[in-house]
């Protein structure tokens, strides 16, 4: 009984680092304007093997999770079938789109997968430019 209740305990801890994420646009924006956060809004599509590789191993990193639930409104959007805005439909994945909650741009898209490290140092970069707005 004492393996199972452990077994278990480890396999939550194992899943505890992960995104807050919104999947509607619209619910997010509306939260990023209340919060004064900004988002970050991640296109994939079904199949892709990047996207598959963030949402397995990247996203589960814990200080860019803790770092993203605290700094960020998390948008999780397929390409395919989104509310997103047209400036931000695109056809390539994964996507990352960094905006306010009015759809303004804070920084450049970026494409392709990337490790923990570097995501994290992208967001803190674009959080201070939200910030300085």
């Amino acid at each position: 009984m004492k393996k199972i209740a452990v077994m278990m305990l480890l396999a939550m801890g194992l899943n505890a680092a992960q995104f807050n994420w919104i999947y509607t646009y619209k619910e997010a924006s509306a939260k990023a304007l209340a919060q004064n956060k900004p988002m970050v809004v991640y296109m994939h599509r079904p199949g892709c093997e990047s996207c598959e590789f963030l949402e397995q191993k990247v996203f589960n990193d814990e200080n860019l999770s803790a770092y993203v639930n605290e700094h960020y409104v998390p948008v999780l959007l397929n390409v395919k079938k989104s509310d997103a805005p047209k400036q931000l439909i695109v056809k390539a994945s994964p996507v990352f789109h960094f905006v306010n909650g009015k759809g303004e741009f804070i920084e450049e898209t970026q494409y392709g997968g990337k490790n923990a490290k570097t995501f994290l140092k992208i967001l803190q970069d674009v959080e201070i430019k939200f910030s300085k707005k």
